[in-house]
């Protein structure tokens, strides 16, 4: 039997802030979780080609969603560092780190869409229309989280 241990990191939550607010998504390079950095860097690119791409009031859209995933990403970076200071580890020294199915995927569906734009088989103005399915997305996977959350408990 595997037993666990409590370890402490010890990552700055204000180091991970810093680290954010210099380039968005290396706070969490620092912290530790490489794939959410990843996503981060990815997320933020994308919104900068979104914005440079966009028409008319699209600037204004895409520049607010550019400061607010700013601001958020500076946050989200301290909180995770300060949650991530006591983790619980297997001792056994071969644990894997489990990724997620749903980022995988969101993550190959936005490089379709850029890979689709960059072949003029669709326009940039075209995946700017189609931003809202992301937060679609997002909100089935919460919901499903928690679902999956609140079975685990009850059982």
């Amino acid at each position: 039997m595997d037993e666990k241990r409590e370890v402490r990191t010890e990552k700055n939550p204000v180091g991970a802030a810093i680290l954010s607010a210099l380039f968005p998504g290396v706070g969490f390079f620092y912290i530790g979780n490489i794939i959410k950095g990843i996503a981060y860097i990815l997320i933020f690119i994308a919104l900068i080609v979104l914005e440079v791409e966009g028409r008319g009031n699209e600037h204004i859209i895409f520049g607010l969603m550019i400061a607010g995933f700013y601001i958020f990403q500076i946050f989200d970076s301290y909180d995770e560092a300060k949650k991530t200071r006591y983790r619980i580890e297997p001792d056994s020294q071969t644990s894997k780190e489990e990724v997620s199915l749903f980022w995988a995927v969101t993550i190959l569906t936005i490089g379709v869409f850029f890979q689709l734009a960059e072949l003029d088989i669709i326009s940039y103005r075209d995946i700017a229309r189609l931003w809202p399915v992301i937060l679609i997305g997002l909100g089935i996977k919460y919901i499903y989280d928690y679902t999956k959350q609140v079975g685990g408990e009850n059982e």
